[in-house]
């Protein structure tokens, strides 16, 4: 009977949900059991990649010792929600370093297994779920949103080239994707757009933890009432506010210029006193 409660005990703990921020967009989700990624990126872009649109592959070594420093061994799927090279840039290293099963479009397919052809890819179609352990993954087609609102400029906005072959001004967006995931222990949103989508209306009070992006965003009070006024989540964690161009060490408190987390966070807690907003750091473990 100790044997069996034991077991019931330790089988129960492995069950609550845990996130890990890896700096961008990228996550991690795990159950203890089934840990899925999101946007999984380390390798920076510097001068020359800009100047000389050079080869922007990952950085092996990099891509390996950050998954050690984020106590990741195994993944069972990545997901990315498009296909620039802040977010999908090291997709086929970490799912060869892993052995992830990488879902998307046929840009991402394009990238991934261009780096590693042995990938395993599956594609995936708007708002049809694919199940992973006890993950269900519902991913939802969304614009990526202007990088300059006034001009309602894009950068490099279209389809991974069909001959891509890894220079940097080939990461064009592809299929801009959201991701809504559902598991017996609370129910989760990641969507780094930071534009309201029209599908937040079916997911109102069914999100336990929304991961949102906050560059780019249309103004302040927009993200705070229509994206998290519609969703109501019971915690909300920004993601895309950190300088992706520096290295990992570099303070907490430099963030991409627009951005001003700590100014969301105090709208938003302002606004929805029931509402927790909480500013990650890097690989910091998350309970949901």
């Amino acid at each position: 009977m100790l044997f069996i409660f034991l077991a019931t005990l330790l089988s129960s703990s492995h069950a609550a949900l845990e996130a890990k921020w890896l700096g961008v967009s990228g996550i991690s989700v795990t159950d203890g059991e089934t840990t899925v990624l999101f946007d999984p990126v380390t390798t920076k872009a510097n001068m020359f990649h800009w100047i000389l649109n050079s080869v922007m592959n990952p950085d092996k070594e990099e891509v390996k010792a950050a998954l050690k420093r984020w106590n990741i061994s195994k993944a069972d799927g990545i997901l990315i929600s498009h296909t620039h090279f802040d977010h999908a840039s090291d997709v086929g290293r970490v799912a060869e370093l892993t052995g992830a099963t990488v879902y998307g479009g046929e840009s991402l397919k394009r990238v991934a297994t261009f780096q590693y052809p042995a990938v395993n890819f599956k594609y995936v179609k708007n708002k049809e779920p694919i199940q992973v352990g006890k993950f269900k993954v519902t991913s939802f087609l969304r614009g990526h949103a202007p990088i300059i609102h006034l001009l309602n400029w894009h950068f490099l906005q279209g389809e991974v080239p069909k001959d891509f072959k890894g220079n940097f001004y080939d990461y064009y967006d592809g299929d801009a994707w959201g991701f809504y995931i559902e598991h017996p222990e609370g129910n989760v949103l990641i969507d780094q757009g930071s534009h309201y989508n029209d599908y937040y209306k079916e997911l109102a009070g069914k999100v336990t933890a929304f991961f949102m992006g906050v560059a780019n965003k249309k103004s302040l009070e927009s993200l705070v009432n229509e994206n998290i006024g519609t969703i109501k989540p019971k915690i909300v964690i920004p993601l895309h506010f950190d300088i992706f161009f520096l290295p990992f060490e570099a303070p907490a408190s430099w963030h991409m210029p627009g951005t001003n987390v700590e100014a969301v966070k105090e709208k938003t807690e302002s606004t929805f006193k029931e509402i927790k907003f909480h500013i990650p750091t890097i690989g910091e473990a998350i309970a949901l």
